[in-house]
């Protein structure tokens, strides 16, 4: 990826506007046709992508940089983006070719998924700070939606994982596999000390139920869940967390341990000891990984493919 956005507390919304790679930054990369008068940056067999559509995403880009870069780094940049919304541009091609386009409850629902749940005032908020229209946001993410289609049906069918490299990436990667020390635990969180007491009291005098007890007192959101904080190792939790759980035997309940989020009472239900993920259990996720690598060399092969037998003329570019 060229840039990054700043609005880093919105990633759902951002990895809309930016997917992975190549999709990102390409306004004016839909097939539709533009005035052929216009001053193109480029021609890619025959559709123009027109400068203004290029320099409005530089500047659009420019405004999210802290320092402005220098004119040579402005002049490569501004290569680097146009390279991409030529890729772009074929690849859309391509899909048109093999008639790969989205129905309208087709594009909803890849809006919806990226969209989330964000709220409509906070959506057109976002969107007018990220400087493109709603409809342009739109395009992006249909546009996105049938080139992830032209791979699926182009490029998919012909990866081929055999179970010797299975194996193979298995036997070679065994720090992959190791499994550290776990316990699987559960908490109540109270905001005072004596609400706490009272209520480990309940536990270890009175024998409720933990997840009883946490459901009904505990302000923490998995209170809902009986207090279940999951299965977790050393370093994944707050080291107030660690200290106190992997202290304590299974079915042990915590004295009140204060954290900077209030007075907690632990419960430890299970220790897992450390050891190794066994190859048939690992077996999906090393075929998922070998699958998306052969998959983006294979991308990348078919993109230089595209480039070359098309017939591409790149005009001058100034800023």
């Amino acid at each position: 990826m060229l840039w990054e956005f700043s609005h880093n507390t919105r990633p759902a919304f951002f990895a809309a506007l930016c997917l992975a790679g190549l999709f990102i930054l390409c306004p004016g990369c839909s097939e539709k046709k533009a005035d052929v008068e216009e001053p193109a940056a480029a021609m890619v067999n025959g559709e123009p992508i027109l400068k203004k559509d290029l320099e409005k995403e530089i500047l659009r880009i420019d405004k999210t940089l802290s320092v402005r870069p220098s004119q040579d780094e402005s002049r490569r940049f501004s290569q680097r983006f146009l390279d991409q919304m030529i890729r772009k541009r074929l690849l859309l091609q391509e899909a048109k070719k093999s008639g790969i386009e989205l129905i309208p409850e087709q594009i909803r629902k890849a809006v919806s998924e990226q969209k989330g749940d964000i709220s409509k005032e906070d959506f057109e908020k976002m969107l007018k700070e990220a400087g493109i229209t709603y409809q342009e946001w739109v395009d992006r993410i249909t546009d996105d939606r049938r080139i992830e289609m032209l791979i699926h049906r182009v490029i998919d069918p012909g990866i081929q994982i055999t179970e010797e490299e299975l194996t193979a990436y298995y036997q070679n990667h065994p720090e992959e596999f190791d499994l550290p020390e776990r316990v699987k635990a559960r908490q109540i969180v109270l905001p005072g000390q004596k609400d706490a007491e009272k209520a480990r009291e309940r536990l270890v005098h009175g024998g409720e139920e933990f997840g009883l007890v946490a459901h009904e007192v505990s302000l923490s959101p998995d209170a809902a869940r009986g207090g279940d904080i999951g299965i977790f190792s050393r370093g994944q939790m707050p080291p107030d967390f660690d200290k106190a759980c992997f202290a304590l035997q299974v079915g042990e309940i915590s004295p009140v341990v204060k954290t900077p989020y209030g007075y907690h009472i632990f419960l430890v239900e299970e220790r897992l000891a450390a050891g190794k993920i066994a190859f048939k259990e690992a077996r999906k996720d090393i075929y998922n990984k070998l699958f998306s690598e052969k998959r983006e060399q294979a991308f990348l092969a078919y993109q230089k493919d595209l480039w070359n037998r098309s017939e591409i003329t790149l005009l001058n570019l100034k800023r």
